[in-house]
């Protein structure tokens, strides 16, 4: 592999699964061939010791036009200093300008929203296409994504699919913070119902709220938690207060990554029925479904995206049209009501987990690209 450079403006601490991606991706490749340019604007620490070098500065410029050009400047000095023969960029649009600048074989690493978004103005499609036919290749997590490149006239042999893996070292259950939970939440004797990602529509979290009333008939010690924060949460709040199940659901915000685990252990089923929202907010892939499976729960999720590359529907999971409420609510019930089903589900889901989607597996795709 050549010493490449990951240039991105979205990397821990900031959170969310394009972060944990390229955490994931750098610290699986060889110490000595990746460095990785963040922006400084996300956080200077990091949640665990990293091996390789990470160098955060100040990308965009404040009041001069356009402000990613500064990242051309800085990224010319570590090119120098670290003798960098090639760059890899995350998020096509703006950093694609800059790897057409610094003049060195680049290529670039697609989620999924990101394309989606540039491919809805004429001016961003035109050099969406002009960057990706000049990447020495394309790099995608989802099967959604590629059709995304293909729809703009990108050779198939220029794409590999690696799909986003959980990290097999973090997902360890602290049995004492799990008690600490169960007590401070009042979950015990109860049905748990988990969510986790951010408060926004494109997750669902307001469907699977509009379901309560009639699945609360059924599985009556039943409690929706759900983990994460974010600008959706006063609407969704005012749903369930609407509903009268503003009781039954619990919002926990600022978890930090090595806590997570307890929460999906503690949970006897995981969802997000996520949506397309406006024709533009999309999930690429969800690597939310993996970690619950990864750690033997069954999950339900919406039917959209790159959902279906992450969960097999009757294999690891229910896919459900993520705009049918009472399509939810029938999966919920369905689950809660057949143990047997929930347990196989599970337990399936975790041995897909295990057998394709370490980083061990997904690694090599890259590193022989590179």
């Amino acid at each position: 592999m050549k010493k490449s450079l990951l240039i991105t403006n979205d990397f821990p601490p900031k959170t969310g699964g394009v972060a944990n991606y390229l955490s994931n991706l750098s610290e699986n490749l060889p110490h000595d061939k990746i460095v990785v340019l963040a922006d400084k604007s996300v956080g200077q620490t990091h949640h665990h010791e990293i091996k390789y070098r990470l160098i955060k500065e100040d990308l965009f410029y404040r009041f001069f036009w356009p402000r990613w050009l500064k990242t051309c400047f800085v990224a010319k000095k570590i090119i120098d200093q670290e003798k960098i023969e090639q760059v890899i960029i995350s998020h096509v649009l703006p950093m694609g300008y800059v790897a057409m600048l610094l003049g060195l074989p680049y290529f670039v690493i697609l989620h999924g929203l990101d394309i989606v978004l540039a491919k809805k103005s004429i001016w961003k499609r035109y050099w969406l296409k002009k960057i990706l036919n000049r990447a020495k290749h394309v790099i995608i997590n989802s099967n959604f994504t590629k059709k995304e490149v293909l729809d703009i006239g990108i050779s198939e042999d220029k794409i590999t699919i690696v799909n986003p893996c959980p990290n097999f070292q973090k997902m360890i259950i602290n049995e004492t913070e799990k008690q600490i939970i169960k007590n401070e939440l009042d979950l015990h004797h109860k049905k748990i119902l988990l969510s986790v990602g951010r408060l926004i529509p494109r997750k669902g979290f307001d469907k699977v709220i509009e379901t309560l009333p009639q699945v609360l008939k059924q599985v009556p010690s039943l409690v929706y938690l759900i983990v994460g924060r974010g600008p959706d949460r006063e609407r969704l709040e005012k749903l369930a207060e609407k509903l009268s199940v503003l009781g039954n659901i619990t919002i926990v915000e600022d978890v930090p990554d090595s806590n997570l685990p307890v929460y999906y252990d503690l949970a006897d089923v995981f969802i997000m029925p996520s949506r397309i929202v406006n024709k533009t907010d999309v999930e690429g892939f969800g690597i939310v479904y993996l970690e619950a499976n990864l750690l033997g729960k069954p999950v339900i999720a919406g039917k959209s995206g790159g959902v279906e590359d992450a969960v097999i529907d009757n294999q690891t999971g229910i896919l459900v049209n993520p705009e049918d409420a009472n399509a939810i609510a029938i999966a919920i019930i369905k689950l809660f009501s057949d143990e047997n089903l929930a347990n196989t589900l599970g337990v399936q889901g975790k041995a897909r987990v295990l057998n394709e989607f370490c980083w061990s597996k997904q690694i090599a795709k890259i590193e022989n690209i590179l």
